[in-house]
């Protein structure tokens, strides 16, 4: 698990600073839709690996770590990117983000009850 969270860091901070490499050497209002790709991607990258360290910090308690801060990361990461895109295009408004925001909410407890009541029939 040392290693994972060794490559995760490293990965995060690449992508931090890919992120800032871009936002500050292109304009947004001139560059090409690869360019915009590739922030995106870089902002998603940085997200997931910043939710994961945050959420591998807070899960103390927990017995499986590292994949339910994996997955929340991943979670967090996919919404915010969600309602950044619906923001871009002028769709965004406070009911759609709570609604995505309580979706990904019941999705991840659905997730967790299921993965938690399955980690529980194997252990016995």
């Amino acid at each position: 698990m040392n290693g994972q969270m060794v490559l995760l860091v490293f990965i995060t901070i690449l992508a931090g600073t890919s992120m800032a490499m871009i936002s500050f050497s292109f304009d947004p209002y001139k560059t090409t839709d690869g360019i915009k790709m590739l922030f995106f991607l870089s902002l998603f990258a940085f997200m997931w690996g910043a939710g994961t360290i945050a959420f591998f910090i807070l899960n103390i308690a927990n017995s499986d770590r590292w994949n339910d801060s994996f997955r929340r990361g991943l979670l967090l990461s996919v919404l915010f990117v969600i309602l950044i895109f619906f923001k871009r295009h002028d769709v965004l408004s406070w009911y759609l983000g709570s609604i995505f925001g309580g979706l990904f909410t019941v999705f991840e407890i659905w997730m967790y009850k299921r993965i938690s009541k399955r980690n529980n029939v194997l252990s016995e």
